[in-house]
């Protein structure tokens, strides 16, 4: 007969069973808790770079430089040596029409600036013998006046500005190294602000400056041209105004020299005075013998390119 297991021993069986099953499922959920884990980790940071192996930069970006002042006026233009009794500048308009002043002045030898009317028939001349002397070239552009003809291919008051910047810049262009503009009578359109305005603009790209010959009082040139920072002069005196001849009891040479005191009177008291008269032939000669007798007597007669502020 065989013997029966013991209860002691099935209990021993069981026991074994039990516990290998829980070793099994200690296992499973062991794996399983790892995994969650690693699926739910941060991302891992970089490790940091060995001392040996030197992080690159980001690159700098450079600093602005800064803003550059803007330009007063022209580099060829040079500042003036003023003296105690202040200096004079002269300007000769409407060159460009008489063929023999051309030739007087071809042998002059003193600071000068001649306005040259575009359209005349020797202008290339008178633009030439500026470039031969030295001188101040000036393009002495025709404007519309308040009564009278205006000059062929005068500026309007009337023009749109398109218009007047072509007439400004076919003038430019037929008077080569010119430095500056100042008006051909104008009392009408430089009283015009927009229409001042538009030939200033051109003046402005240019790098020129601008005269204001002042052929009436209610010019807006001046605060205009203040406006638009462009550089700007103002007339002070007429040599040769017809009407002061007229009124003078000497006639002209009495008006000439009057005109010319009244230039150094205002020199001396403001330190400059520009003076513009014409090529004609009382004038040129005045001109001529003032100039001589003011070199001896130490008065500066300056290029009026340099009184430009």
């Amino acid at each position: 007969m065989t013997a029966r297991p013991s209860r002691a021993r099935k209990k021993k069986s069981g026991g074994g069973f039990r516990a290998a099953l829980l070793l099994v499922l200690a296992v499973a959920l062991g794996a399983a808790a790892t995994w969650g884990l690693r699926g739910c980790r941060a991302p891992e940071r970089p490790a940091p770079a060995s001392a040996k192996t030197p992080v690159s930069a980001a690159p700098s970006v450079p600093a602005r430089p800064p803003k550059a002042p803007a330009a007063r006026m022209p580099a060829d233009f040079e500042s003036v040596d003023r003296r105690p009794g202040g200096v004079v500048a002269v300007v000769l308009d409407d060159l460009g029409y008489d063929e023999r002043a051309l030739e007087t002045l071809a042998g002059w030898d003193a600071p000068l600036a001649v306005a040259v009317i575009p359209s005349a028939p020797f202008a290339g001349r008178a633009v030439a013998l500026a470039r031969a002397k030295g001188w101040d070239l000036l393009v002495h552009l025709p404007m519309e006046p308040e009564a009278g003809r205006s000059e062929a291919e005068a500026i309007g008051a009337d023009d749109g500005d398109a218009t007047i910047r072509e007439k400004v810049i076919q003038a430019l262009g037929r008077t080569p190294g010119a430095l500056g503009i100042n008006n051909h009578q104008g009392s009408k359109a430089t009283a015009n602000a927009r229409v001042v305005r538009a030939v200033l603009r051109v003046v402005k790209e240019r790098g020129l400056f601008f005269l204001d010959s002042r052929t009436t009082n209610a010019s807006v040139a001046g605060a205009e041209a203040a406006a638009l920072h462009v550089p700007f002069l103002a007339r002070d005196v007429f040599l040769d105004d017809v009407a002061a001849e007229t009124a003078s009891k000497g006639g002209a040479p009495d008006a000439l020299e009057a005109a010319w005191e009244k230039a150094l009177a205002l020199a001396a008291k403001k330190g400059e005075a520009i003076v513009i008269g014409h090529p004609r032939r009382e004038t040129l000669a005045f001109l001529k013998r003032r100039f001589a007798s003011e070199k001896a007597a130490g008065v500066g007669l300056v290029r009026v390119s340099e009184l430009v502020p």
